[in-house]
């Protein structure tokens, strides 16, 4: 028998940083890598010099090399882990905070009959930080040739203006296509040996071309160029999206802090969008608040306050730049507002630091040389951009509301609530006609169809933060409860109206299901804690609740976030109609609603913008608040010897007995009697020893002028 000779032992090249190597971590291959990122030794990572002539030898173009080899996200951003066996979905991925009292997940809580969801999303996909390291040319070029040849490119382009852009009308096509045209020109001098100075402009533009091409990809319509699959090789264009966002992304990094410019930001914009889409909610929420830094760091949030130095003739599209510029830090106020009062988490845009000013409802010309920017007229076609200026108008509040929500309910914060209630809607009852959420003017609907999108994504905008409003107060304020219903109504009917509106593509979007999950969850909390009350609304909620749960079917195989969402509200609605068997209805109108949750005591109700009633004496001009005294209800025994005591925790100064919510008793010849529901407490407010005085305030927080941040 032949004897069997030893096997000569490879000497194996290690391809992980050296930090990484010797802890025994999981290395990108990146310089610095993410893992030494994450633990502040980016200046010591570093590669053997065998490794990075092997990865040169094995990939001389540099096109493939470390982005095939990328594994941990964001390169690859697959979920990992097994499905839950748990009956109670995982909300998590909708990126609720865990602190606050005032979104869906906290008041799921609060029923105290749902399960949280069990584990949040798995480790940052993201690189939080996006470090400013010196440009490595190199890998710049490298990352550059992994762009689709210049055919594909434009079909892409095309793809984004039709599909994409119309939802946030963060980049313009008459603005980026010539950026397009001056990047193709440059690419001879920037691969060139001794490549010329290239214009901040030109060198940032691939970060931003990379994100146009994942976000057209990942909204491909059925009826696409069928020449796009020969960028495939083997991938689904949802990894060809992931992976031409990834590379944006790895482009950002390298460029210094003096690079960063409104191109590199509207970058950043476009891949917290395709996050957002693609479910990474926690991921999107991080990186926004990185996007709005890097724009504070360009100095985009201040004003100009002088003319271009370039002369008379560069004037011109000197004022449209910063017409785009506005247009950015617009849709950057309105994404960070927006998911701060929904999700609960802290805002990450300080607009009282912004010297900027709103832009101008005015489409941006071909040659942006031969005019300057105007107001476009009422009568004329809207722009693409018009809905988010409309959208800023109505959600302006947003602010002040974030501050006033937060924390226990206090009644000071319930009225200034209330008022920015009034306006909001005051707002949305001034909206122009092509924009009403009833009866809207539809002349523009056929020319431009993206605008029905449009006026139905703000119409259920507006509902919703209507529904944070009241749900601030739910469990205390009984008409609040019938306001969060009625205004769930509302969402899930623009929701329906939304769908009917959107191609098979764009079943993906995030507000599709997330606006239906708040919604539907918000109406069903109602139904369960307070089964005896708004049982005429019932039927009517039902049915939009199960309508929203067949939408739910229909998207499910594209958007991430249908099946947790409809697996929630199915749970939800199952107790609700079983509650609403078993509970009999009060027998007479004045007995108490059957509360399912612990309370101190029973507040009054107070009126809402929602309720019709007819206005009481108190706040007719001639009435005499001198003489005014409080409706008696049954006595109420609080005495000690004959002599009224003050219970605990109440204030004397108005005549009665003032509790945590408001008027309890009054007091007259020394006997307390019960205040009874039908009493107007709102009359405290406007007497000059009232102890609610401190609770009123003659302005609202947080409002912002129309024409400045």
């Amino acid at each position: 028998m032949q004897s069997q000779r030893p096997r000569k032992q490879r000497n194996r090249i290690s391809f992980s940083c050296t930090n990484c190597r010797q802890g025994k971590y999981r290395c990108d291959r990146r310089t610095p890598c993410s893992t030494c990122v994450r633990r502040d030794t980016g200046e010591a990572c570093q590669y053997e010099e065998a490794a990075v002539a092997s990865s040169r030898r094995s990939c001389p173009t540099g096109s493939q090399g470390a982005a095939a080899s990328k594994k941990s996200p964001p390169a690859d951003m697959r979920r990992q882990g097994v499905p839950s066996t748990t009956k109670t979905p995982d909300l998590n991925i909708f990126g609720y905070s865990k602190m606050g009292a005032n979104h869906t997940l906290a008041i799921l809580n609060e029923l105290s009959r749902v399960d949280s969801a069990s584990t949040s999303l798995r480790n940052d996909r993201t690189r939080n930080s996006m470090p400013r390291s010196p440009s490595h040319y190199d890998n710049y070029l490298r990352l550059l040739r992994g762009l689709p040849p210049r055919l594909y490119a434009y079909i892409l382009v095309d793809m984004f203006f039709e599909q994409v852009n119309w939802q946030y009308s963060v980049i313009d096509r008459n603005y980026f296509m010539p950026q397009l045209a001056d990047f193709y020109q440059a690419i001879p001098s920037i691969f060139s040996e001794d490549p010329p100075d290239i214009s901040s402009d030109v060198f940032t533009f691939p970060s931003l071309l990379f994100q146009v091409v994942g976000s057209a990809f990942q909204f491909l319509p059925p009826d696409y160029d069928r020449s796009l699959h020969d960028l495939c090789m083997g991938r689904s264009f949802d990894d060809l999206a992931k992976s031409y966002s990834d590379s944006g992304i790895e482009m950002l990094a390298l460029f210094e802090k003096e690079s960063l410019n409104l191109i590199s930001v509207q970058a950043g914009f476009l891949r917290v969008a395709l996050l957002k889409s693609f479910g990474y909610v926690v991921e999107a929420y991080r990186m926004i608040g990185q996007v709005v830094a890097d724009a504070e760091e360009a100095g985009l949030h201040l004003e100009s306050d002088g003319l271009h130095e370039g002369g008379v003739e560069n004037t011109p599209p000197w004022l449209w730049y910063h017409e785009m510029r506005r247009r950015v830090m617009v849709n950057l106020w309105l994404w960070d507002s927006q998911m701060s009062i929904v999700l609960g988490k802290p805002s990450k845009a300080n607009a009282g630091n912004w010297s900027i000013i709103l832009p101008l409802d005015a489409p941006i010309p071909v040659d942006r040389s031969q005019s300057v920017p105007m107001k476009r007229p009422p009568s004329e076609k809207p722009t693409s951009f018009t809905h988010r200026l409309l959208e800023y108008r109505l959600l302006s509040q947003l602010p002040g509301l974030s501050k006033l929500i937060q924390g226990e309910f206090s009644p000071g914060n319930y009225l200034q609530i209330q008022q920015h209630q009034q306006t909001m809607r005051e707002l949305a009852e001034a909206l122009p006609p092509a924009f009403r959420f009833e009866n809207p003017d539809t002349q523009w609907d056929a020319e431009c169809p993206w605008i029905k999108t449009q006026r139905e994504y703000s119409c259920g905008t507006t509902w919703l933060s209507f529904l944070v409003m009241h749900r601030y107060s739910m469990f205390h304020i009984p008409q609040s409860r019938t306001g969060v219903i009625i205004c769930g109504i509302k969402v899930l009917q623009a929701q329906e109206r939304h769908f009917r509106t959107l191609s098979v593509q764009h079943y993906k979007l995030y507000a599709l299901a997330f606006f239906t999950l708040e919604a539907a969850t918000a109406i069903m909390v109602v139904f369960i804690a307070y089964p005896t009350e708004n049982r005429d609304l019932f039927a009517t909620a039902m049915s939009h609740v199960k309508e929203s749960i067949a939408r739910m079917d229909a998207i499910n195989a594209s958007n991430p976030f249908a099946r947790p969402a409809k697996e929630l509200v199915e749970l939800l609605m199952r107790r609700a109609e079983n509650l609403y068997k078993e509970v009999k209805p009060p027998s007479s109108p004045s007995s108490p609603p059957q509360n399912l949750l612990p309370q101190d005591s029973t507040p009054p109700q107070y009126s809402t913008i929602y309720t019709e009633t007819k206005p009481s004496a108190w706040q007719n001009d001639d009435f005499d608040f001198s003489d005014y005294t409080p409706p008696q209800g049954q006595p109420l025994d609080v005495t000690q010897s004959g002599t009224p005591s003050t219970p605990p925790n109440v204030d004397l100064t108005c005549g009665g007995i003032i509790g945590q919510y408001g008027p309890v008793a009054t007091v007259v010849d020394n006997v307390y009697y019960t205040v009874p529901d039908t009493w107007d407490p709102m009359i405290f407010l406007e007497r000059s020893d009232s102890g609610m005085a401190n609770f009123t305030s003659n302005s609202v927080e947080g409002g912002y002028e129309q024409d400045s941040f």
